[in-house]
């Protein structure tokens, strides 16, 4: 017994030792080794391009302010106010602090944010007006949405807005996006109303000229686009943008029938058997347009008395096991 009760205490004893042991940490959280610089933090994503785990990122003082991160890049930006001028630059560092990129007032991506950045408006200052796509990229805009395979984002303090033409059509508004390759420093300009994420080495993006109708580009990371065929419909048939995803995007529009189509705007899945162009994708089921992964895509078609049914396909087309019957709302 008195044996039993001597491991006992001294279990509690280490266990005192290891809560009051290791560096020894000040008031201030620095510990007492001489260190003075402290380390910036940021959310940074892990595998996905918008999911986000807190990282120290090591900083001796050479930028002031982590903008977006992913992929262990950072974009960082540094504000130079001296009595000679006002003076905005960006870089990128990596998840030990190491420059990627140097910090830079040149380029196309840096010399239309430094411009804005610059102005009276001060647009493309804040945080909010960046998001890391993927693949080594970054994006700055002051007003566009981008979509994963799940969600959408607002990149940006401008909100989308509509405005209609003399024949009464509705125009959606149409942002400038800047696009900052890292891994080769190739920089891009486009204009784009929708884009997505990449993946899988593309990413889809939308310069919308009216409600209801908008030609679909894709862009490769550095920076080459192919004009597609297909549209994309952002209100009929109610699913959000598509994204690219195992070699194939979902696309319905007046030209062509809805389907899956390859990245040069090939259709590879003819779905025009399935009535799919009525079915609210985001709001009833909280995702985007179908996708495919692991080779199967979900789809939702309605019959012929409006039930809506939820089936999965493989890349053939064909179904998956039996259609499900769900509670979901055609329009």
């Amino acid at each position: 017994m008195k044996k039993i009760v001597s491991l006992l205490l001294a279990g509690t004893l280490v266990l005192s030792l290891a809560a009051c042991g290791g560096n020894e940490t000040s008031d201030t959280g620095v510990s007492d080794s001489g260190e003075t610089n402290l380390p910036s933090s940021s959310e940074t994503p892990s595998d996905d391009a918008n999911s986000s785990q807190e990282v120290t990122v090591p900083n001796n003082g050479e930028w002031d302010e982590i903008l977006c991160s992913g992929d262990g890049y950072h974009l960082v930006k540094k504000e130079v106010d001296a009595y000679d001028g006002y003076k905005f630059m960006l870089g990128v560092v990596n998840d030990d602090g190491e420059w990627v990129q140097e910090l830079t007032d040149t380029g196309t991506f840096v010399d239309e944010v430094r411009f804005r950045a610059e102005g009276s408006s001060e647009t493309l200052r804040d945080s909010s007006c960046y998001m890391y796509l993927g693949e080594g990229v970054f994006l700055a805009s002051p007003g566009v949405s981008v979509y994963t395979k799940d969600e959408e984002y607002r990149v940006g303090p401008w909100e989308n807005s509509v405005s209609y033409s003399p024949t009464g059509r509705g125009e959606v508004a149409i942002w400038e996006c800047l696009l900052w390759n890292v891994t080769d420093n190739s920089q891009t300009k486009i204009n784009a109303s929708k884009m997505s994420v990449f993946q899988d080495g593309y990413l889809l993006f939308c310069e919308e000229d009216e409600m209801g109708k908008g030609t679909l580009n894709a862009m490769n990371p550095k920076g080459e686009i192919t004009e597609l065929s297909c549209q994309y419909l952002p209100n009929k048939p109610m699913h959000n943008f598509p994204v690219y995803s195992e070699g194939l995007f979902y696309a319905c529009s007046e030209n062509s029938n809805p389907g899956f189509f390859d990245i040069e705007g090939n259709m590879v899945i003819d779905l025009s058997a399935y009535d799919v162009g009525r079915i609210p994708y985001s709001i009833e089921m909280g995702v985007n347009a179908p996708y495919f992964e692991n080779g199967q895509a979900t789809i939702l078609f309605a019959n012929n008395a409006g039930s809506v049914f939820e089936a999965v396909i493989d890349k053939t087309g064909a179904f998956v096991g039996k259609a499900e019957k769900v509670d979901v709302t055609v329009y």
